[in-house]
C-alpha cells in the first residue's frame, strides 16, 4: 500500500481515535442521566465519525476512481465542527442553566444558539447533497458559506458568554468554574478548526470545490492535520476531561446526599 501524506494522516487518525471511541461512549453512558445531554453525546459521535473517516480515507486513497466513496469521505471529514460546537453549547448550558436558570434572557440566548447551529448543520448537509455535481457547484458553495457564517456567529457568541462568565465567577458555583476555564482553553483550537472550514469554503468556488487546496482529501494534508485534526483532538481531550470531571463530582454529590439522608434517618 502506497503511503502518501493523506494516507499517513488517516492512519494516525485511526490510531488516535481507537481508544477515544470507547472512552467517549463510556462517559456518555455514565453521564446520560445528567442534563444537558448535549455535553455528553457529541464527543462520542465525533470520535466515531473521525474513526470512520480515517478508515474511509485509507480505503479511498487506494480506490480514487470511486466517486461515491470520495464524496462520502469528504462529508465525514467535513462534519467535525458540528458535534464539537454542540458539545461547546452543552457546557455553556450546564453552567448557565445551573447558575442562571431562571433568567429568561439566558434561556433565549441558549435557544437561539441551538437553532443557529442546527440551521447551519442543515445548510451544510444540503450543500453536501450537491457534492460531485459541477452544475450545482455555485449553489453548494453558497450553502456552505452560509453554514459556516452561522457556525461562526454561534462560536463567537458562546466564547463571549464564557468570557463574561469568567469575569463574574463570584456568581458561579465553585464546582462549575472549571468548566468555564477549560471551555476558554478549548475556544482557541475550536476557532482554528472553524477557520479551516471558513477558508475552505471561501476559496473554493465553481468546479474546484471538491479539489481546492483546502479540501481535506485533495488539498494540503499538512494544513488539514494542523488546522483540523490536531485542534479537533485537543478539543476532544478537553471534553473527555470535563466529562470525567462531571462524573466524579456527580458521584461525590450523590454520596453526600446519601450520607445526609442517612443522618436524618438515624436522628429520627
Amino acid at each position: 500500500m502506497a503511503i502518501n501524506s493523506h494516507t499517513a494522516a488517516a492512519i494516525a487518525e485511526v490510531v488516535l481515535y481507537v481508544p477515544m471511541v470507547p472512552i467517549a461512549l463510556y462517559l456518555m453512558i455514565r453521564n446520560w442521566r445528567y442534563r444537558p445531554r448535549t455535553a455528553w453525546y457529541p464527543p462520542a459521535a465525533f470520535s466515531a465519525i473521525r474513526f470512520a473517516g480515517g478508515i474511509m480515507t485509507i480505503v479511498e486513497q487506494q480506490n480514487q476512481s470511486n466517486r461515491s466513496l470520495i464524496i462520502a469521505t469528504i462529508v465525514l471529514l467535513n462534519i467535525g465542527l458540528i458535534p464539537l460546537l454542540m458539545a461547546f453549547l452543552g457546557y455553556a448550558r450546564l453552567v448557565l442553566e445551573h447558575n442562571f436558570g431562571n433568567n429568561q434572557r439566558v434561556k433565549t440566548f441558549l435557544r437561539l444558539i441551538k437553532i443557529c447551529i442546527l440551521v447551519a448543520a442543515g445548510l451544510l448537509g444540503a450543500a453536501g447533497g450537491y457534492a460531485g455535481q459541477p452544475e450545482f457547484a455555485n449553489t453548494q458553495s453558497t450553502l456552505s458559506k452560509a453554514a459556516y457564517s452561522l457556525f461562526s456567529v454561534a462560536l463567537v457568541a458562546l466564547i463571549a458568554s464564557f468570557i463574561g462568565l469568567s469575569l463574574n465567577q463570584r456568581r458561579i458555583a465553585p464546582a462549575h468554574r472549571l468548566y468555564v476555564r477549560w471551555a476558554l482553553v478549548a475556544a482557541l483550537p475550536l476557532s482554528v478548526r472553524a477557520a479551516y472550514g471558513i477558508i475552505g469554503v471561501a476559496v473554493a468556488s465553481g468546479n474546484n470545490i471538491l479539489t481546492s487546496s483546502w479540501s481535506p482529501l485533495f488539498g494540503s494534508a499538512t494544513a488539514f492535520g494542523l488546522m483540523a485534526l490536531l485542534p479537533e483532538y485537543i478539543v476532544l481531550c478537553i471534553y473527555i476531561y470535563l466529562s470525567a470531571y462531571h462524573l466524579h463530582t456527580a458521584k461525590q454529590e450523590l454520596a453526600v446526599e446519601g450520607r445526609t439522608k442517612q443522618g436524618s434517618s438515624d436522628m429520627s
